[in-house]
């Protein structure tokens, strides 16, 4: 942006907003995304203990899951905050959701055909991501009709209260109990390579790759056009 180049994507400040979980989650809130109970804790602060176990304890300001811990019980808690801290000055520790993980890629504000998740074993870790294999994945994703259009409504209520352009994608559990679903977080470049979540989403609609990439192109001048 500084050196007027045009990329594909959404800009600067909403890329460095989806970043920061902290304040994704806050924004979420605010507009009414249902996302997981939790507390931001920087390193050095005293933590308030507020989140009970099970819960996730996560970096603030990272991705693919690197420094992403399930914790269970008390004795395994110190240590996942230390090591979540090794990959970041910041930390979330929110209420673990047990049930489907899903994810919804958003074009211009549309959502696509949800995509589920379904990692082979344990839960969608670094490896689950990019080991071929390690998940099965099923576009559309066999919900009913109001579960998707619920979900799609969030991920595109998402996409504008971080103030997204061009693409994103979100991230989303369904507690196996209740149903309920709950917004993760903002991912503001997905993966495109053609088996990559955001194309497999662009499939279920018979968008082909090369049509999606010059698709995400024309979406992505319009904030050129409008500047």
């Amino acid at each position: 942006d500084l050196m007027g180049i045009r990329y594909t994507g959404t800009d600067h400040i909403s890329s460095a907003i989806a970043m920061d979980k902290a304040i994704s989650k806050e924004l979420f809130r605010e507009n009414g995304i249902p996302t997981p109970a939790g507390i931001h804790l920087k390193k050095g602060e005293a933590d308030p203990k507020t989140v009970p176990f099970p819960l996730v304890v996560k970096c603030c300001n990272g991705g693919s899951s690197v420094g992403t811990y399930i914790v269970e019980k008390e004795e395994d808690y110190e240590q996942a905050k230390v090591d979540s801290f090794r990959y970041d000055d910041e930390i979330i520790i929110e209420q673990y959701i047990k049930g489907r993980e899903f994810s919804v890629g958003v074009i211009d504000g549309k959502a696509l055909p949800i995509i589920e998740i379904a990692p082979i074993s344990g839960f969608y870790d670094y490896k689950n991501k990019y080991q071929a294999g390690s998940a099965i994945e099923t576009c559309p994703a066999v919900l009913t009709e109001e579960q998707t259009k619920q979900m799609q409504a969030h991920a595109e209520a998402a996409y504008a209260a971080v103030g997204m352009q061009s693409y994103a994608r979100f991230d989303f559990m369904m507690d196996e109990k209740t149903g309920y679903m709950y917004c993760l977080e903002a991912n503001t470049l997905p993966g495109m390579t053609p088996t990559s979540l955001l194309p497999q989403e662009a499939a279920a609609v018979g968008m082909s790759y090369p049509e999606l990439c010059e698709h995400i192109i024309a979406v992505s001048m319009k904030k050129y056009e409008e500047n």
